[in-house]
């Protein structure tokens, strides 16, 4: 009797110990956004991005936390939220949609695309003389920084002759 009592309390602190590890799973907190998205923006103003690639970028209401806003970026284009006119605006257009609680603190996750952009293929092929400018003469690259990134740009000595 004794054995079977012993055996029923190991049972039952197993059973415990399981519920309580379930319990602690992973939850989501922030539905509607993708796992391997990245948070590219926040804050409770106007929040901006700069797509590096192409892919899919998602406003993100951080307050009641979930997706109020998703669309597709081209490398390039900027996706915008600005509270006070409760628009999202891409490159400049406003979409039609408006979001709900525009006062609450919003931020923008982004996921890249499987593919390889369009802009990458062209300038692949272009870069095997990207060195050099037609008449020779070194050209200098065009670097592209997402809004709100510092950059401390050094001048470069010329290379000894």
């Amino acid at each position: 009797m004794k054995a079977s009592f012993l055996a029923a309390t190991h049972v039952l602190s197993i059973g415990t110990v399981l519920a309580t590890l379930n319990g602690c799973a992973v939850q989501p907190t922030r539905p509607g956004v993708p796992s391997n998205a990245m948070q590219v923006s926040s804050g409770g103003k106007v929040v901006a991005f700069t797509a590096p690639h192409d892919g899919k970028a998602y406003l993100n209401d951080d307050t009641d936390k979930c997706v109020v806003y998703s669309t597709d970026l081209k490398r390039d284009q900027v996706m915008r939220f600005e509270p006070e006119n409760d628009a999202v605006q891409i490159d400049g257009n406003t979409a039609p949609e408006g979001i709900a609680n525009p006062g609450h603190e919003h931020s923008i996750y982004f996921v890249r695309s499987g593919q390889t952009d369009r802009a990458d293929v062209v300038s692949n092929t272009a870069g095997n003389n990207a060195s050099a400018g037609s008449n020779g003469a070194t050209t200098v690259p065009t670097i592209r920084v997402p809004i709100g990134v510092q950059v401390d740009v050094q001048p470069q000595q010329p290379a000894p002759k």
